[in-house]
């Protein structure tokens, strides 16, 4: 027993001896005692750890088991020197949470890659650790006081201490919490407490004292677990930026760097406002890691690693574009708009404060918007409140020429203090350099500190004007490009510029970022803006009121004595053609100082005329004044103003422009510029007059894209003279009665339609393919090959009008566009559009299937450019065509050079359109090629397109069988045919070995309803072989409700009336009986009377294609007295259809009187006779013969009675009799009559209009 216990005991000592020396066998070497190179004994030898896979958290473990605090830095590549001998570890990777090092997991000892030039080291904190908390920057404060760890007292504990602490391990500062967090307790060790002034670099040197009683632990939680800090600058406010990361500093690339993740920076590292970022290693290179690249602040987060960037360690950076940024070290703006205004708070003897605005003075102002790169201060200060603060408060005294805020006097404050408020103007982020004035040169702007220029692509007047406005340079007249105004240097900073000309600044143009472009100097843009005169909200540039830059400030003109010559100079000056008025509705300004202008009318500039300034009063009705000019183009003696001869307006009077060189591009300018919408049509030969001023223009070379005419390149003939009857004129689509918008070209897209000068469009009901034709045919785009509905091009705006007999032709559509279209109940929804399809041909081939590509577009042939031509684009020329599959697609004019214009180029089809103008293209005129460059096609052969034809009809009733059959004329049997629509995405298959194929609808509803065409493809081994699209037929499905039968049953009277008129005495009984035949089954029969619009309503019985309904009057009463009619009508598909009503039943009540009781009875009796003698004869004359007689019993059911067999056993023909009804009883009869089975075959021997035939009292109900 005690050998047991004994080898027990040895057993837990020998377990116990590893944990009782492993501190023994780890060490650091380096400075301190918690600092240096990571060794471990093995085997009674010293040895090191290879870095591969080091991190903080294997750092952390060994400062835990050193004894030493928290955990600083994982250092790597020896910091701390090479070791010798043994590298015992490589690959750790501890959680953090182990006891030792050599507890996590690893290789082998001894087992590396290493050589020591890779020995890891660490930095812990020596004299301060943070425990329990969820990072290394919060939990609860331990201090390592006298050789042994103790915990922090809360008692003294301040946030001077705190900012002691967060800075001793790289925590940022401290956070200020609205309540303690509890990190668990420090039981077990001594207690101390702590009183630091706030600007020790330790713990360890603030004033310390052990603490004996009770204690409650101070915790610490500290803004940034993963820190920042700034080197190599001039002060602790500037430098490269390093973030720290897995124990380890690193930098920061320059890639986006801007100044949102420098005003993140300036923040974080406690400094003021961002002043510039810094490019290139400006404050020199960096060591080790590169952290972050693409980092993209928005400006609000709390330090860098909050904002998005690739991920630690992740980029395509070297240290040669480390990040830096300056700050402002001593002064910053809280809380404001921008960061050129805000709240003044002053970085003064460590410590922040605000300044009092009972010191502040105009000079300060003036010092800290120069300080801060601001310009100089806003006017009315007292207007920009930004919010108080509770910091200590500092008043400042600024005098002479200082540059910095820091350079006054600033003392601190004591009692009220207010913090001031202030707002600078703000550097211009704009500037134009190296023009004639302050308003014309090349465009810069400033970015991140660095003025940089703008690249001219896509630059045009739209983009001149924003920078116009943003510079209060009035308005923009010329957009310059290629430099005009000289090359810049440095960046590039903006380039495919595009506003839409109301932007308050060029940044908040549509635009790529900051740096990207593909441009040189060569292309710096420029501006020419009107810098004395302004239009302020007009509705062009050449409209507007008025406004004179005069006297170093802008002026309105009052509008007194203003007319047309005033306004004719203004227009001259401004280069906007011809004074149209000299008033308008552009609202007014406020100011009541201005100037009134006087002139003759022939002046060049304003400041010829005679200006003084003008006062009004609150009460004058004076307005200031408003102007319209014509602009600097004109179309003149044209039926519209968006068609005619095209004129132009410079050096003050109007000439025209040659027509020689006028093409489709130079016409799009002018439409545009005219807000006549795209160019339709161009005329080059005087068509609309020759004009009487002279030819300014020769020749013009206009891109298309440019804004204004002014912008295109312009220059003269240089060994000939204009023919004078060449005169460039245009037919703007503006001026048509439909255009297409929203679609790839102009010959697709949503159908719109013009009243006047409004644009309306067409709602798709009713919309079909003949309609679709009409618009094509005007657009000159060939012929519709589709007409979607449901706005597949888009929704558009306004007004939705029916199509109805207005796509006629184009008489009928011209007639609508001046008279007015019927509005529609339609929604945008349902915009109808239309694809139209360009006719082709093939050009110098062997025959009609092979050639040069040609297209007829705006009534005149043209090539298309072989710039990407493939055999899909050739696919669709050939089916087109009906001429099968394409064998080849030649280039380079392989059939001879075409003529006139080149209609397409860059051509990009699929292979499954169904015309090559659907394919993308550049636009229909658009190229940059020669006819030596012409497209060609070589096709299969000639391929028939598929015929459709319906059965019954193209009208077929709901419910109804339908059937369409596809039938093709084709060599290639054995393929596919396809069933499609033209509108949405309906499509059926069905192979078929033969030449057709039916598709089959068994009960047709609305659904069917739309244009059909069929297709045919065929596939062989190596290709398909698509035939041409079918025609198209329309299916058109209809309900039509047969008008109803209405007639009344009186047992009183006789049988069935179907009268116009009946009198009925008071008291009887009578029912109405609504019948009809109908496919529709399920329907209600509805009774109306005439004098009351009251309407009564009951389902309809019956089967097959006969129903009926009954409406019963127990006791008629001179109430019931009126004019009665049936309408029957169903629901299909949840669209209800009536019937037109039947003939109406006017029914008399007639009062009781015991004379007419008498009259009555006698003539019951009459008729009685009369019947019996009628029908004695006629049994006299047939009882011979053999037959069935129909008799009625007492329920109306009939009955077969056998005669003898008298005519060799053919049945007897004896004449059926009158079906009789008895009072109160008929309704019940009736019903039962429709449900007896065996009644069928009476029914069908009895008159078929039994329910609804007339019947008089001398009058029976015989089928002879």
């Amino acid at each position: 027993m005690e050998k047991q216990h004994f080898l027990f005991l040895l057993i837990i000592g020998l377990l116990s001896l590893p944990l009782l020396t492993e501190c023994e066998k780890i060490r650091l070497v380096g400075p301190s005692r918690c600092a240096g190179r990571v060794e471990i004994n093995h085997q009674d030898s010293w040895g090191t750890i290879c870095d591969d896979h080091w991190s903080i958290a294997n750092a952390e473990v060994v400062c835990r088991e050193l004894n030493c605090g928290t955990v600083m830095e994982a250092k790597k590549g020896a910091f701390f020197g090479e070791g010798r001998d043994e590298i015992w570890l490589d690959d750790v990777q501890c959680t953090g949470q182990e006891t030792s090092i050599i507890k996590c997991p690893h290789k082998p000892f001894g087992n590396n890659n290493c050589g020591h030039s890779e020995d890891a080291g660490v930095v812990c904190s020596e004299h301060v650790r943070i425990v329990n908390g969820t990072d290394r920057c919060n939990g609860r404060v331990e201090l390592f006081h006298d050789g042994q760890w103790k915990r922090v007292c809360s008692s003294d504990w301040g946030k001077e201490a705190a900012d002691v602490v967060c800075l001793e391990i790289s925590c940022g500062s401290p956070v200020v919490q609205s309540a303690t967090q509890y990190f668990g307790e420090g039981k077990g060790l001594y207690g101390i407490k702590a009183n630091c002034a706030g600007n020790e670099t330790s713990i360890s040197k603030c004033m310390l004292q052990e603490f004996r009683e009770t204690c409650i632990d101070a915790t610490i939680t500290c803004t940034n677990s993963k820190p920042i800090r700034l080197i190599n600058g001039t002060n602790r406010c500037s430098g490269r930026v390093e973030v720290y990361y897995e124990g380890q500093w690193g930098t920061v690339c320059d890639d986006k760097w801007g100044m949102q993740e420098a005003a993140v920076t300036c923040r974080a590292m406690n400094c003021g406002n961002a002043l510039t970022v810094k490019y290139k290693a400006f404050f020199g290179r960096g060591h080790d890691q590169v952290w972050l690249d693409d980092i993209d602040c928005t400006g609000h987060e709390k330090s860098l690693s909050e904002c998005p960037h690739r991920g630690f360690g992740e980029h395509d950076c070297d240290h040669h574009e480390d990040a830096g940024v300056v700050c402002s070290e001593t002064v910053r703006l809280i809380n404001g708009t921008d960061r050129c205004s805000g709240r003044v708070e002053v970085f003064h003897n460590g410590r922040w404060g605000k300044i009092c605005s009972n010191s502040w003075s105009p000079t300060d102002a003036a010092v800290l918007c120069k300080e801060l790169s601001c310009g100089t201060p806003k006017k009315s200060q007292e207007v920009f409140t930004f919010g108080d603060s509770t910091l200590a408060g500092f008043i400042s005294r600024c005098s002479g020429n200082v540059s910095s805020i820091s350079q006054c006097v600033v003392d601190e404050h004591v009692g009220r203090c207010d913090g001031v408020s202030v707002a600078c103007t703000g550097s211009p982020p704009l500037r134009v350099v190296n023009g004639t004035d302050r308003c014309s040169g090349r465009v810069e702007v400033l970015h991140d500190g660095q003025w940089g220029t703008v690249c001219d692509d896509d630059w045009d007047l739209k983009d001149a004007q924003v920078v116009c406005i943003a510079l209060d340079c009035g308005t923009a007249q010329t957009a310059k490009t290629a430099a005009y105004f000289g090359q810049g240097q440095g960046n590039i900073w903006l380039d495919d510029v595009n506003c839409f000309g109301n932007e308050s600044s060029l940044l908040h143009c549509l635009r790529p970022p900051f740096g990207v472009n593909n441009c040189g100097h060569g292309e710096d843009a420029g501006v020419i803006c009107s810098a004395n005169l302004r239009l302020i909200n007009g509705t062009d540039m050449c409209s507007g009121r008025l406004e004179v830059y005069h006297g170093g400030h802008w002026s309105p003109i009052f509008n007194v004595n203003f007319g047309m010559g005033e306004a004719s100079v203004v227009c001259r000056e401004m280069n906007c053609g011809d004074a149209v008025k000299a008033s308008g509705s552009f609202g007014q300004g406020q100011e009541l100082r201005g100037l009134k202008i006087t002139c003759s009318g022939t002046e060049h500039s304003v400041t010829q005329c005679t200006l003084r300034e003008y006062t009004r009063t609150r009460n004058d009705r004076i307005e200031e004044a408003s102007i319209q000019c014509s602009g600097i183009v004109k179309l003149a003696d044209g039926p519209h103003h968006c068609v005619g001869r095209v004129e132009f307006y410079d050096k003050g009077q109007w000439g025209t422009v040659c027509g020689e060189s006028w093409d489709i591009n130079d016409a799009m300018v002018v439409c545009k510029q005219l807000n006549c919408g795209r160019a339709h049509k161009i005329t080059r030969m005087s068509e609309y007059g020759r004009g009487t001023g002279q030819t300014w223009i020769e020749q013009i070379e206009c891109s298309g894209r440019e804004s204004t005419l002014s912008q295109c390149q312009q220059r003269p003939f240089r060994d000939k003279t204009c023919n004078t009857t060449a005169i460039a004129g245009v037919i703007c689509t503006g001026s048509l009665e439909v255009r297409l918008a929203n679609g790839k070209d102009e010959c697709s897209g949503r159908v719109e339609v013009r009243h006047g000068e409004t644009w309306q469009t067409v709602c798709d009901a009713a919309w079909t393919e003949s309609k679709a034709e009409v618009a094509c045919q005007l657009l000159e785009c060939g012929h519709a090959l589709n007409a979607p509905g449901g706005a597949i091009f888009g929704q558009g705006n306004g007004t939705v009008v029916e199509s109805n007999s207005c796509f006629n032709n184009l008489t009928s559509l011209q007639k609508c566009s001046v008279n007015g279209f019927r509005r529609s109940t339609c929604g945008h929804g349902q915009d109808a559009g239309v694809m139209c399809a360009a006719q082709l041909r093939l050009i110098g081939g062997s025959g009609q299937c092979s050639g040069r590509v040609e297209i007829f577009y705006k009534g005149q042939w043209g090539t298309v450019c072989d710039d990407d031509w493939e055999i899909k684009n050739a696919d669709v020329v050939c089916r087109q065509l009906g001429c099968g599959h394409a064998v080849s697609a030649p280039t380079s004019a392989h059939f001879g050079r075409g003529s006139g214009p080149i209609w397409m180029d860059n051509v990009d089809c699929t292979g499954q359109e169904a015309a090559l103008t659907h394919c993308r293209h550049r636009g229909f005129g658009e190229n940059n090629c020669g006819h030596g460059e012409d497209a060609s096609v070589i096709c299969l052969g000639d391929l028939q397109k598929p015929q459709i034809t319906l059965s019954p009809s193209t009208d077929v009733h709901w419910g109804e069988k339908v059937e369409i059959t596809c039938t093709v004329a084709t060599e290639h049997l054995g393929g596919t045919f396809v069933l499609k629509k033209t509108q949405g995405s309906f499509s059926k298959e069905k192979f078929s070995d033969h030449e057709a194929a039916t598709f089959v609808f068994p009960q047709a509803d609305f659904f069917l309803n739309g244009s059909y065409f069929c297709e045919y493809h065929k596939k062989l081994p190596e290709q398909i072989i698509y035939y041409p699209q079918g025609n198209t037929v329309d299916l058109t499905v209809k309900v039509n409700l047969e008008k109803p039968d209405i007639s009344l049953t009186s047992g009183h009277v006789l049988v069935i009336y179907s009268p116009v008129k009946v009198s009925i005495t008071k008291g009887s009984d009578f029912s109405i009986t609504c019948s009809t035949y109908s496919r529709y089954p399920g329907g209600i029969f509805y009774l109306t009377r005439s004098d009351k619009n009251i309407t009564q309503m009951k389902p309809a019985i019956g089967h097959t294609v006969f129903y009926l309904a009954y409406f019963e009057f127990a006791e008629i009463d001179f109430k019931d007295q009126a004019e009665y009619s049936c309408l029957y009508a169903v629901n299909i598909s949840s669209v209800s259809f009536c019937s037109i009503p039947s003939k109406s039943l006017q029914v008399t009540v007639l009062a009781t009187t015991s004379s007419s009781v008498v009259a009555g009875v006698v003539s019951v009796l009459v008729i009685l006779l009369f019947i019996l003698v009628i029908g004695f004869f006629v049994w006299r004359k047939k009882w011979r013969g053999a037959g069935v007689m129909v008799l009625f019993s007492n329920r109306l059911e009939p009955k077969k009675q056998d005669t003898d067999d008298r005519s060799n056993g053919t049945p007897d023909e004896r004449e059926r009799t009158n079906q009789l009804y008895e009072r109160g009883q008929h309704t019940d009869r009736i019903k039962a009559m429709s449900t007896n089975p065996d009644s069928e075959s009476i029914v069908e021997k009895a008159p078929e209009d039994l329910a609804g035939r007339v019947c008089y009292e001398l009058d029976p109900l015989v089928d002879s």
